[in-house]
């Protein structure tokens, strides 16, 4: 894959290009000869910005978090409640028809390299930001904390649900769902600004 910019430095252009290989081969079965090839790199530039391939593994992580929760933070801005909730859930949506969708990336990495402790901290760094962007959209109330972590469990539902039941629609039953969560934590459902 041939870098996007001259104005990206070496290292952004490589993390760049990688973070397409890892997401559309996996970071388990893609190896350095794979990744000096595909990137069209010479190994010492890779070693000279990368400490191995944990650390680009842990690199490509931490590019996709700060990607994702930029996006999710701009989806959610001017919005409350149920509408920022569904907005999230709509999007979600969308990703997941891509022809491109593998999951979530995060729990690829992490179920392909078992024991790597820098990997997981990532991965749950990652998680930890989605629980509390749930948790900042979800209204006050005895039920906030249990409804909080239910959404992030059927945000993630939706991903895994989505590589391998796809007709399913997983997606729009979360959204169903997601209601149903809402109403019965005595919440306003109904999706329209405040």
């Amino acid at each position: 894959m041939p870098f996007k910019t001259a104005q990206m430095s070496t290292r952004g252009r490589i993390v760049e290009a990688l973070s397409d290989l890892f997401y559309r081969r996996g970071t388990y079965l893609v190896g350095i000869d794979e990744i000096v090839r595909e990137l069209r790199i010479a190994r010492a530039t890779l070693y000279r910005h990368f400490d191995g391939k944990e650390g680009l593994i842990v690199t490509y992580l931490s590019h996709r978090h700060a990607l994702v929760s930029d996006q999710l933070e701009k989806l959610v801005a001017g919005k409350g409640g149920a509408a920022a909730i569904f907005a999230i859930f709509d999007s979600l949506a969308d990703k997941t028809r891509s022809e491109n969708f593998r999951g979530c990336a995060f729990l690829i990495a992490v179920t392909e390299n078992p024991g790597t402790a820098a990997i997981q901290d990532v991965a749950r760094t990652h998680k930890v930001f989605l629980r509390a962007l749930f948790g900042r959209l979800v209204p006050q109330g005895p039920a906030h904390d249990e409804i909080s972590e239910q959404l992030l469990v059927v945000y993630e539902g939706v991903l895994a649900a989505s590589v391998l039941r796809p007709e399913a629609r997983p997606a729009e039953i979360a959204r169903k769902a997601v209601a149903a969560l809402l109403q019965a934590g005595g919440f306003d459902a109904s999706g329209d600004e405040a």
